[in-house]
């Protein structure tokens, strides 16, 4: 009778293992591990159960099919019901007379619903720019940001406050005063302070203009009597003129004198004659104040009409900018 002989290894062999009747000295329980774990038993809804809740939810899906399918009968006998009457019309309701609009009648339609709209928005217009002044519908070529420029050099001297407005140890330092640029840089509204004062009752401002313009009006603004702090506008223009010129050096072209009255609006804009000529060059003047002692204030003048020919421009630099 053979007896099986047990599996040997030659490395546990040599590490000494086996005894010298080829035993081995060491025994080891091998424990098994799981690597998936089992899956539970879940409970599972009974079979019966199912089939009486789906007979439950087919039974109230069918009567809710029928409700709906009723109203939506009774709905359709209702119109059909309320046309015939209502009309009188004795077709038979499972083949009614259908009539197709003519396209033309459509579009002629939509064509005079555009134009009424059309006329709606130019009314609009008119209303807004019948609410805002003159000025604020016609482009201005004396803007700072458009390229305009005002020529120091030929323009009258800022008046310098006496008053000392700050101190530097104890030292009296005077308030430089406003640039004469703010007269062509746009602000809107016009505020307190924020104006070029020159020196009297009279004075000039000589200004480079974006373009060759054929004038057409100017306009002069001004604060108003309700916001001024001291309830007076002594320092506004009363009598002023405007020249033009195309060159800087050229002979001034007088284009009009006019009246700014202190009691009107805040922004005034007065017509220029007809004048075909385009002028690279305007020279504002002027002439008195409604009566301050000390000095005029200008806060916004700006030169309205059509470009001229642009090879007449000047080339700007002329003056200190």
């Amino acid at each position: 009778m053979l007896t099986a002989m047990s599996r040997r290894s030659h490395r546990l062999e040599n590490s000494g293992y086996y005894d010298e009747n080829m035993e081995p000295i060491i025994s080891y329980k091998e424990t098994l591990h799981r690597i998936f774990k089992r899956r539970r038993n879940r409970r599972q809804p009974k079979r019966r159960e199912a089939i009486i809740n789906k007979s439950d939810n087919n039974r109230g899906f069918t009567t809710y099919n029928l409700i709906l399918s009723l109203l939506y009968c009774g709905l359709v006998y209702m119109i059909l019901n309320h046309n015939f009457v209502d009309h009188g019309l004795t077709e038979s309701p499972v083949s009614p007379t259908i009539t197709i609009e003519d396209p033309t009648a459509i579009y002629t339609n939509i064509e005079k619903r555009l134009r009424h709209l059309q006329d709606e928005v130019l009314r609009f217009k008119e209303e807004m720019n019948s609410l805002l002044p003159v000025a604020d519908v016609m482009p201005n070529f004396a803007l700072e940001s458009l390229g305009s420029r005002v020529v120091f050099s030929r323009s009258s001297e800022a008046y310098q406050t006496q008053e000392a407005h700050l101190t530097f140890l104890g030292i009296p330092l005077r308030k430089p005063p406003v640039s004469p640029r703010v007269v062509i840089q746009g602000h809107s509204p016009l505020l307190p302070g924020r104006c070029w004062a020159f020196a009297g009752g009279q004075g000039h401002l000589f200004i480079t203009l974006s373009d060759p313009v054929t004038i057409s009006h100017v306009t002069l603004g001004h604060i108003s009597k309700d916001i001024s702090p001291t309830g007076a506008i002594t320092s506004a223009p009363k009598e002023f003129s405007v020249y033009g010129m195309k060159n800087v050096n050229d002979e001034e072209t007088h284009l009009g004198t006019f009246f700014y009255d202190q009691d009107g609006d805040p922004v005034q804009t007065f017509k220029i004659p007809n004048h075909k000529n385009g002028f690279n060059f305007v020279k504002l003047q002027v002439n008195n104040n409604w009566g301050h002692p000390d000095y005029t204030c200008l806060y916004n003048f700006r030169v309205h009409g059509k470009l001229a020919n642009r090879g007449e421009r000047s080339p700007q630099g002329c003056g200190e900018y």
